[in-house]
């Protein structure tokens, strides 16, 4: 029985390292970009619709991966996933190298670009729902809300890791976040591969009921409640140089290192709170999306405090509660459609990646008042709270207390 555990545990370990690479890649190439644009013949708003290419086509494709996973299983999901990763940043470090030795290549070197953008959105966007589907397959569906948290650990360190080995690797070359965002991928692949497929329930195979393409309306409040929070925690890191700009005098390297203090403070806080309070099980779901809703309403709400100071207690808070959320929506969506937890965590991946778009959308309103993009955190947030007071049904907070 040992055994069995600690090869359950060690399968576990390597579906949180493979979540983990989407957040080292994700802020590793955030913090790499400033170089690429300087060491490569592209401009910084080129880098930004390619890098835009490959989120927006999570939309379509997370959903289709989600259920892809549900009938076939999450492993072939994952390992594509790991695949197009390692192939995508290959693609970006050699055309890009290209594009800076050889301008009369600048054209081809673009849609050689773009095409790695397009492989990294059409594969890796399976990765998490794969993962998570993965987690409670391995973890049983007793213990689903510790299965989809061990997956969010997982990307929560990979955010906080990534930024550090980019500026660890920079000193090496410019393109060395890229070359690491090839190997990583690679060694993960071939553990990937020498795992045993999970094996799916019989019950899922034979369902007679078809899955609708578009999502039952008893899932919307918790899809909506993470579009409300992508977009408001998106919306808070773009209006952050105007936003500290407006309280203090501090040059542009001075907003820049504190943007990074504020960065760091939300991935340790997300990090702690997922070990320590979700993976220990001190809250019920119900409870974490209560008080999650709550920590991170009255985070926003310190944004709007004229103190630096004061920003990191607020991100404290703010990260905190995020950190509650995310789990808590996720388990409750997947509960209400035990039999599709591939497709679920696919609507959820989608309704991320919306959230995102809507941010970017709504950044312009930090070039009126620093304080307007807050406004809109705030509404967000607000309407999360009465999403998590208010649409939660009474069955489902009876089935989540019964827990």
């Amino acid at each position: 029985m040992m055994s069995v555990t600690q090869n359950k545990t060690a399968q576990l370990g390597v579906v949180g390292l493979a979540a983990a690479l989407m957040g080292i890649g994700q802020n590793g190439l955030l913090v790499s970009l400033p170089f690429l644009v300087e060491q490569s013949a592209f401009s910084l708003s080129t880098w930004s619709i390619l890098i835009a290419v490959g989120s927006l086509l999570f939309l379509p494709s997370a959903p289709y991966w989600g259920r892809y996973s549900d009938r076939h299983g999450p492993k072939i999901v994952v390992v594509r996933a790991l695949a197009g990763m390692a192939l995508s940043f290959s693609l970006l470090s050699v055309f890009a190298f290209v594009s800076h030795i050889n301008e009369a290549l600048v054209s081809l070197c673009l849609v050689g670009l773009l095409l790695a953008r397009v492989i990294y959105g059409c594969t890796v966007s399976g990765m998490v729902p794969a993962s998570q589907h993965w987690a409670i397959l391995l973890c049983g569906e007793e213990n689903r809300l510790q299965a989809i948290t061990s997956v969010s650990i997982g990307l929560s360190a990979g955010r906080l890791i990534g930024p550090l080995i980019s500026i660890l690797v920079l000193k090496l070359s410019p393109y060395a976040p890229l070359m690491v965002m090839v190997a990583l991928p690679c060694v993960a692949l071939v553990t990937a591969m020498m795992l045993p497929s999970p094996s799916v329930e019989e019950k899922t195979q034979a369902k007679k009921e078809p899955l609708p393409w578009l999502p039952q309306r008893k899932l919307l409040p918790y899809l909506f409640s993470g579009l409300l929070l992508c977009a408001a925690i998106a919306l808070l890191q773009y209006s952050f140089s105007p936003l500290i700009g407006s309280v203090t005098q501090w040059s542009t390297g001075q907003i820049s290192d504190a943007i990074g203090v504020l960065l760091t403070i939300s991935a340790a806080c997300t990090f702690v709170t997922q070990v320590l309070v979700i993976k220990k099980k001190k809250l019920t779901p119900l409870s974490m999306y209560r008080i999650g809703s709550v920590l991170l309403l009255a985070g926003f709400a310190l944004f709007l405090t004229a103190n630096i100071w004061v920003f990191g207690v607020a991100m404290t808070l703010a990260a905190s509660g995020a950190a509650l959320l995310v789990p808590a929506y996720t388990s409750s969506a997947t509960e209400q459609q035990r039999d599709y937890p591939g497709a679920v965590a696919g609507y959820i991946s989608m309704f991320h990646t919306i959230g995102y778009g809507v941010a970017s959308l709504m950044a312009v309103t930090a070039t009126i008042s620093a304080n307007y993009p807050i406004y809109l955190c705030i509404t967000f947030s607000a309407l999360i709270v009465l999403i998590a007071y208010l649409a939660v049904n009474r069955q489902q907070e009876k089935e989540i207390k019964a827990v």
